[in-house]
């Protein structure tokens, strides 16, 4: 498979990073011993494009594990389909299309949490459908100004609670929904959402996360850190 590293991107939390453009449709079987990643059973009856992702992934984990001096380590998943990363290692990975990215840190406290998501943007008849979908009670007004800063408001929230569900999934360990977050503030460089509903005593209803968000010409990043009180 052919793969390229992104030098230009930046991560405004200043954590371990890499990140890659790849070509789906050049995966072949035999990369993922040329890259010396596992090849997982789950992935035994997946598409060409599936497999590729997966590995487009875990070779920007391995690149951000040897940033924080790990050992190599494959890093499998776990029957909730979240990456198993070795002790005292936060970390997330992404992929959209033809772009993966991982990113870590090392820290002692427990069930502190890491979310970065990319996201190609919607085209408009999506982020119009998917409005009821995405959006909490409460945010229709806070969706249509960012719309008036940022061509694809719906893209970058969803990508933001995105990174929020993985964020605070080692504290929840449950899946919740886009509507337990709410937008209520944003800037030229991050979003502010409060928590609607307590999730766990270390996620009670209230609770404020920022997330921050870069823009590309056809795609956006967004992360979110959650290191639990």
């Amino acid at each position: 498979m052919n793969i390229q590293p992104i030098t230009t991107l930046t991560p405004q939390l200043k954590h371990a990073f890499h990140a890659l453009q790849f070509e789906p449709e050049s995966f072949q079987q035999t990369d993922f011993a040329q890259f010396d990643v596992a090849f997982p059973d789950k992935l035994k009856n997946a598409v060409a494009k599936r497999r590729g992702e997966y590995l487009a992934g875990r070779i920007c984990a391995q690149a951000v594990l040897a940033q924080l001096q790990q050992p190599p380590t494959q890093i499998a998943s776990g029957e909730d389909r979240a990456p198993i990363w070795p002790q005292g290692v936060v970390a997330s990975i992404t992929h959209s299309k033809n772009i993966a990215i991982a990113a870590g840190f090392i820290s002692q406290v427990s069930n502190a949490g890491l979310g970065i998501d990319v996201e190609h943007l919607m085209k408009d008849k999506q982020e119009l459908e998917l409005q009821r979908h995405i959006l909490a009670p409460g945010e229709e007004a806070l969706h249509k100004e960012l719309g008036k800063h940022f061509s694809h408001p719906l893209t970058l929230i969803f990508s933001a609670k995105e990174s929020i569900f993985k964020a605070l999934y080692p504290s929840v360990r449950k899946f919740f929904g886009f509507e337990a977050a709410r937008l209520i503030a944003f800037s030229h460089n991050q979003l502010q959402f409060e928590m609607q509903t307590t999730l766990c005593p270390q996620v009670p209803a209230g609770l404020v996360l920022s997330v921050h968000y870069q823009t590309r010409e056809l795609w956006l990043l967004t992360e979110c850190e959650f290191i639990p009180s």
